[in-house]
């Protein structure tokens, strides 16, 4: 039975779509959905430091988990294995603009900006990164290190 594998390149697709829903789809949603009145002021002056917080560890913690998949193709000649860490960090990518969207839902929409702003930061610094998802796709590290 042969299965088949992930490419980098449906790889790049699904990390677009994920940016672009997250950089663009949800601001929109912010703008257009028409809520109840915002949350409690006590809530509204805490949440956002925490969330900006929370933020700025995800964007950390999917560089290492990016590492830690990569360094693992690498180790066992997966190629598969960058397109796979490709869409986690992606994912990591989307989830700050995900709190940016939750913040505006809440009646914080100016704090919603900074959580774009790094969600853009993210996709961009991912982009840099990306001829390194290639390398160890197309197996070239593989063969420097024999």
């Amino acid at each position: 039975m042969q299965t088949k594998q992930l490419s980098l390149s449906t790889a790049r697709w699904i990390a677009l779509t994920m940016y672009f829903t997250g950089l663009v789809t949800y601001p929109l949603v912010g703008v257009l959905v028409k809520l109840p009145p915002p949350a409690s002021p006590d809530l509204l002056r805490v949440l956002p430091m925490i969330l900006l917080a929370v933020g700025v560890a995800d964007y950390i913690a999917s560089l290492v988990i990016e590492g830690i998949v990569l360094a693992q193709a690498k180790r066992t000649k997966n190629p598969s294995g960058a397109a796979t860490a490709a869409i986690i960090t992606a994912a990591c990518g989307e989830s700050l603009a995900v709190f940016g969207l939750v913040l505006t839902f809440l009646g914080a929409g100016n704090w919603g900006m900074p959580l774009y702003a790094l969600c853009f930061v993210h996709g961009v610094h991912l982009m840099i990164r990306w001829p390194g998802f290639e390398r160890v796709a197309s197996g070239e590290t593989y063969d420097s290190e024999q």
